[in-house]
C-alpha cells in the first residue's frame, strides 16, 4: 500500500500541470486526475506518483497532516 503526500497548490498552469508544495519542497504534478472542478492556488491535494489525485478541504488536510505528525503551512 502506498500513501499519498498531502500538498498545497502553489501555481496552476492551464495545461493540466500544477506546482504543489509539501514539507518545503515544490513539485510539478499533473492535475488532470482530480475528479472535481479545476484546482486553484491554496487548495490542498493528495499527490502520488506525480499526479494530484484528490482535492481536500483545508480541514481534511490539517487532520491528515496531524495524523502524520506534521503541521500545515497555510
Amino acid at each position: 500500500m502506498c500513501l499519498g503526500t498531502i500538498a498545497q497548490v502553489i501555481e496552476v498552469h492551464r495545461d493540466g500541470r500544477a506546482i504543489v508544495e509539501h514539507d518545503g519542497v515544490r513539485q510539478e504534478v499533473l492535475e488532470m486526475t482530480v475528479a472535481d472542478d479545476d484546482i486553484e492556488p491554496g487548495d490542498w491535494v493528495v499527490v502520488h506518483a506525480g499526479f494530484a489525485l484528490e482535492r481536500l478541504t483545508e480541514s481534511q488536510a490539517v487532520d491528515a497532516l496531524k495524523i502524520r505528525g506534521k503541521e500545515a503551512s497555510t
